[in-house]
């Protein structure tokens, strides 16, 4: 079983001020988290379950649906540490963005941020590979906040996302999420994403400091990587991303991470560990994260997670559970298979 996963506070350390303002008992949402609310900062290293079950108590205590996106909006740069420095230097918006991905991995050991391409268009999105818990929507809203203010302040306002994807289904006010995004949104979606034109990630950045990028990327290293990463958790990862775009095989996950497949199994036969039950890791924890949040149906869940068939994959996830996806999802949610919205 892997170590527990962490995430750096940064914009959560917002909250307390957010709860005070929206009328809520700060200490009764932070009770039994095993994290201080006066004491909660930027880098503060928060266990990922700790943090969804702050966040979903925090949404039932102010009976706030859109509280991640309050959460995400109030990002600034400095609340972002090195990472954010550097990415005010960079020369276009794509390399402030590629800096963005290249360095999360220093902030969480349970996420992971891409830029993958999507035709003429890029998906700049987030996905965990932590259990799903009560929380994650208020997390995935909170990143979709966190990417807006990003891309909105490197460029001064000259770029808008075209559109806003959710993993979740539509909230029951979407003119909230409508007021605070401004761009076209779609929920029920596999993945929680901006999506960004390819010209617009060409757009010079007023901030472009050659000398200063420097000096921070010689610095940068020391003060993110704290902690040398197993290589489960670098699989994990790379399983993620891979989910994105392509099937979850050893091949794809290795070249991924740059090494042969031999290599990669060999690493984590040294860890005690096998690419098989890791994968299975991964998919699990997708595969609950949509039936729980989404109306996707099922047999698409399937495919997205690289299944060869729908009743593949409803073998392995009740191979995993104890039950067939279908019961998950009725369990978790009161809900029979729903069509999408």
């Amino acid at each position: 079983m892997h170590g527990k996963m962490t995430q750096r506070a940064g914009v959560l350390s917002e909250l307390p001020v957010l709860l005070c303002d929206l009328g809520a008992d700060t200490a009764d949402v932070f009770d039994d988290s095993g994290v201080n609310p006066t004491t909660l900062g930027p880098e503060t290293r928060v266990p990922f379950d700790a943090m969804l079950k702050i966040l979903d108590r925090a949404s039932r205590k102010t009976g706030c649906e859109h509280l991640g996106l309050l959460i995400g909006l109030r990002f600034t740069f400095a609340i972002h540490g090195p990472i954010g420095r550097l990415m005010l230097t960079a020369p276009t918006l794509r390399e402030a963005l590629i800096d963005f991905v290249s360095w999360q991995p220093g902030y969480s050991s349970g996420a992971i941020v891409y830029l993958n391409p999507l035709g003429d268009e890029y998906a700049l999105g987030f996905g965990t590979f932590a259990a799903s818990m009560p929380g994650s929507q208020i997390l995935y809203d909170a990143v979709i906040g966190v990417g807006a203010r990003m891309v909105h302040d490197l460029t001064n306002g000259a770029v808008t996302p075209v559109e806003v994807q959710f993993s979740h289904r539509a909230p029951s006010d979407v003119s909230s999420y409508a007021r605070l995004l401004k761009v076209p949104m779609r929920f029920n979606q596999h993945r929680s994403c901006l999506i960004l034109g390819a010209e617009a990630l060409q757009t010079p950045l007023p901030r472009f400091d050659p000398e200063k990028r420097k000096r921070t990327l010689a610095e940068i290293q020391r003060a993110v990587f704290t902690d040398p990463q197993s290589w489960s958790t670098r699989t994990r990862r790379a399983l993620r991303h891979v989910l994105c775009t392509d099937k979850p095989t050893v091949s794809a996950v290795a070249s991924e991470m740059g090494l042969h497949r031999r290599t990669l199994e060999r690493r984590l036969a040294d860890e005690g560990q096998t690419f098989e039950a890791l994968r299975d890791e991964v998919r699990f924890a997708v595969a609950r994260e949509l039936l729980e949040l989404t109306d996707i149906p099922i047999g698409e869940i399937g495919a997205i997670l690289g299944f060869a068939s729908p009743s593949v994959f409803t073998d392995a996830f009740r191979r995993m559970s104890g039950m067939p996806p279908s019961v998950w999802r009725e369990e978790k949610t009161g809900c029979s298979q729903r069509k999408p919205a």
